[in-house]
């Protein structure tokens, strides 16, 4: 029989590997998030908008269902809050941002959420960043770039030159909501404020749900559901990534590195390229499959050898052209 110390390390061991598998497939099913918009007529902020009102219901209707308790310490609501203001910025300003510098740039600028997580690891949880970590996070974004093939476009005059660098700052902006919702996410799940991640979702969903309103009215979308497709398309985009995708990360994040969870959830922008490539008209080039490939080789190697780094966004290559291209550059934007 081994030592108790070797078997209690290999549990622990076994258990940060489950939650690491955990926090890979929650990140891959929120690529599906584009294959919902793309099939949407609704506006990017009234469909935000319904993703966490479905999202929120079914996560309350589980939590009751398991008969979980809603009792919250004031930290973990007030934790659960920001997480979901943090998020409905994500959602708004990514959406800004793809319609000023594109999808291709948009998929760089929203992944630099990886880099400031790391750096809100080390100033927030201490965590220690390695020089292998931070070489895999650095070849994991070129891989994306390369998967992206986006570049800096050269502007035609002062108003599209100032369009776009205010498209890349709210690119840039967007990365940091994200990496303070997946702070704010680890923060407010730490003992003794931990509950239960549905209600904790639940309560995060519902913090979004008025930004998001708010921001759908500013925009003037309406708010219709104009037909049964419109529909199907909220349920999965509500149920399905906001629920379970959701549910998954936040379940795995007290449990994971903070800068680690970044890196991991780099595979995001891998499964939205896919799905461009299966469902829609993009073609993998070389460099394109030699991109993937390298994001999940330097994804694999930061979380194995990365020593003490132990919470994305989506993005994906930019179609190639015709009715079903611009339907995934609209999926381009969908949100995380």
């Amino acid at each position: 029989m081994p030592p108790t110390g070797k078997r209690d390390g290999a549990r622990r061991m076994n258990g940060k590997t489950s939650y690491l598998a955990l926090l890979a497939v929650g990140g891959l099913i929120l690529s599906l998030s584009g294959v919902a918009v793309a099939f949407s007529s609704m506006g990017t902020s009234a469909m935000g908008f319904y993703r966490m009102l479905l999202g929120g219901l079914g996560l309350a209707g589980f939590a009751l269902w398991r008969g979980l308790r809603w009792r919250m310490t004031r930290q973990a609501l007030l934790y659960a809050c920001l997480a979901g203001a943090a998020l409905a910025l994500d959602l708004y300003w990514w959406h800004k941002s793809i319609r000023m510098v594109g999808p291709g740039l948009g998929a760089i600028l929203t992944n630099c959420q990886s880099f400031f997580l790391a750096g809100l690891a080390w100033a927030v949880f201490r965590e220690r960043i390695t020089v292998v970590y931070f070489v895999a996070l650095v070849l994991a974004a070129t891989g994306i770039l390369m998967v992206s093939g986006a570049g800096l476009p050269v502007a035609s005059g002062p108003d599209s030159a100032s369009e776009h660098w205010l498209g890349v700052a709210l690119g840039l902006a967007s990365a940091a909501a994200y990496a303070l919702c997946v702070v704010f996410i680890k923060k407010g799940q730490t003992p003794p404020h931990a509950t239960h991640p549905a209600v904790n979702m639940a309560v995060l969903c519902a913090a979004a749900a008025p930004c998001l309103l708010a921001a759908a009215w500013l925009e003037g979308e309406s708010l219709a559901i104009a037909s049964a497709a419109d529909f199907g398309t909220l349920l999965l985009y509500g149920l399905l990534v906001q629920g379970v995708a959701w549910l998954m990360v936040s379940t795995a994040v007290p449990h994971v590195k903070a800068s680690l969870a970044g890196l991991i959830l780099l595979a995001e922008p891998i499964g939205t390229y896919a799905i461009d490539v299966l469902f829609f008209t993009a073609r993998p080039t070389p460099m394109a499959l030699a991109g993937m490939a390298l994001t999940l080789a330097a994804i694999y190697a930061g979380s194995t050898y990365g020593g003490a780094p132990s919470g994305g966004a989506p993005s994906g290559g930019a179609p190639s052209g015709g009715a079903p291209a611009r339907r995934m550059a609209k999926a381009q934007g969908s949100g995380h």
